[in-house]
């Protein structure tokens, strides 16, 4: 087959010019020709005949440069303009792919919603507007019907909220508003535009809820109202209810009560936004727990045990001075001591006397025994005082026995007397609170064929302090005296010496001594010995 090509069938062509000809192509077939070697040959060739003419020996002609110059930027120039042109098909051939491809994802959606765009949770992509506002009403309208929301209180079901109650229907505009913001998303702009905001859409989906239904919302106020009455109760604070002094604990308590209230802010938002996104449920009312202001445990702050007393009855102790001392108590327990005020043993007991309830019965005046009406009133008086030390009470008037008592220490006595000259117990309240006094016979616990006094005093809170009732002995007189002879049989005694003793409210903290204060000096003197002569008594 001939090659239409007539010069490709032929290797090793080069484009020569000589003088104003048009170029010829020459090719150097084998010769065995001889020639000068610095002697061009020429052989011509004949398109018309096969073969190569007969050799001319040429000139050899004189180059031009400047025209090879001009021919080679022409070249190039050529050149440039061809890959330019190339590159320019190139780009134009891209940007034609990306526009299709942009226009293959956008234009299908032109009129339906874009993918990944949610109302009340119904994907909307691929429909019509008509088709999506169909299948969000027909949704409205199914949870209406079936929408409802059960209150529980304590597991019973208080009240039921449904469309019915709160004459519900959506608005119309507002719907259409929230479906054309949902119409937008990915039909703002140019395809460029959408296509992005398609590609947003795959990555993070548009969601939104129609807005809160139309419903008279008035009505769960008015309901919640309703259910906050029936539900709350006060706090009820603790009370003193009687100080009775019949009692171990003499004071007698009403229990606080804790209260519960019913908050229905957060329960309005809660069913606000249950209605706005119809969904059913169950809520359950919880009562916020109310505390009193006062509870037994506050109150008992201020009735604690400060400071009591017991003293043992002697077992020579006649009926009649345990009765005086039992009539004592009597009317000194339940005294109420208010705060800046004084107690006083004669006046709280008054005359001891046969109408006042007092017996006849032994008592020690002007260091003689004797029977008088109210013997052993010092003995309750003594377990006063020593009560009234303990609980921090400030003494305002106390005197010692001028002898020794079978109940208490050297110093740690009282003894009072409502004759011509009165000898008084008296202490003073300097809390800031009252103070309750409780006094009784009772019986040892550790003798059960003992009686012994028992006073204890109430009121504000010691805490972690104790105040104890110590004495010292400072000096000891001893009894050189003559004997002393008597009428009276039960006065007979042996000669005792006397003492001066001093004695001290200790203050403990955390059972350390923190503070002494110093109370009393007493002197008790020495006794003769005492020597009953039965002829004295004739």
């Amino acid at each position: 087959m001939r090659n239409t090509n007539p010069y490709g069938a032929y290797r090793g062509f080069v484009p020569q010019q000589t003088g104003s000809q048009q170029p010829a192509y020459h090719a150097v077939p084998p010769s065995t020709q001889t020639r000068n070697a610095n002697q061009p040959v020429n052989y011509s060739y004949n398109p018309g005949q096969r073969g190569f003419s007969n050799p001319v020996i040429q000139q050899k002609p004189k180059k031009k440069k400047k025209k090879v110059v001009l021919t080679v930027f022409i070249t190039v120039l050529a050149l440039v303009a061809i890959g330019g042109a190339i590159y320019a098909g190139m780009t134009i051939s891209r940007d034609m792919a990306e526009k299709q491809r942009i226009s293959d994802k956008v234009s299908p959606y032109d009129n339906l919603y874009c993918p990944g765009v949610y109302v009340d949770g119904i994907s909307l992509g691929g429909m019509t507007p008509e088709q999506a506002m169909n299948s969000v009403q027909s949704q409205i309208s199914q949870r209406h019907d079936a929408w409802q929301v059960q209150l529980v209180f304590e597991g019973q079901t208080v009240a039921n909220i449904n469309t019915d109650l709160l004459n519900m229907n959506t608005d119309q505009a507002e719907l259409n508003a929230l479906m054309n913001d949902a119409w937008l998303q990915g039909h703002n702009g140019s395809q460029a535009d959408r296509y992005t905001q398609m590609e947003m859409l795959e990555k993070n989906p548009y969601s939104v809820y129609t807005v809160r239904p139309e419903g008279d919302t008035s009505r769960i106020d008015s309901l919640l109202s309703q259910l906050k009455s029936r539900i709350d109760i006060p706090a009820e604070d603790a009370q003193v209810l009687a100080f009775d002094t019949t009692r171990v604990y003499p004071f007698v308590f009403k229990d606080e009560k804790v209260g519960r209230s019913l908050n229905t802010e957060p329960l309005k938002e809660n069913l606000y936004q249950m209605v706005s996104t119809m969904t059913s449920g169950t809520v359950e009312l919880i009562p916020e727990e109310v505390r009193p202001q006062t509870t037994v445990a506050d109150l008992q702050k201020h009735f604690a045990l400060r400071g009591s007393s017991t003293t043992p009855i002697d077992k020579h102790s006649t009926e009649e001075r345990n009765l005086n001392i039992k009539r004592c108590f009597q009317l000194i327990s339940g005294t109420v001591v208010q705060p800046g005020k004084n107690f006083s043993f004669n006046k709280t007991v008054g005359e001891r006397s046969v109408m006042n309830g007092f017996y006849p019965a032994i008592e020690y005046v002007n260091d003689e025994h004797t029977i008088g009406i109210g013997g052993g009133a010092c003995q309750a008086s003594t377990t006063v005082y020593q009560a009234a030390v303990r609980a921090g009470m400030e003494i305002v008037s106390r005197r010692p026995h001028s002898d020794s008592v079978s109940y208490a220490e050297y110093g740690k006595d009282a003894t009072v007397y409502m004759g011509g000259k009165q000898i008084d117990l008296v202490f003073k309240n300097t809390t800031d609170e009252p103070i309750y006094i409780t006094a009784d016979v009772v019986t040892d616990p550790d003798n059960l064929s003992r009686l012994m006094t028992k006073v204890c005093i109430y009121g504000a809170d010691l805490g972690n302090v104790e105040y104890r009732l110590e004495t010292k002995t400072i000096e000891v007189l001893p009894s050189l005296m003559e004997p002393v002879y008597v009428s009276e049989k039960e006065n007979a005694s042996s000669a005792k010496d006397g003492c001066i003793v001093d004695s001290y409210r200790v203050t403990y903290t955390d059972g350390m001594e923190t503070n002494r204060e110093f109370l009393f000096k007493d002197t008790y003197n020495p006794k003769p010995e005492k020597i009953y002569d039965p002829y004295m008594a004739k």
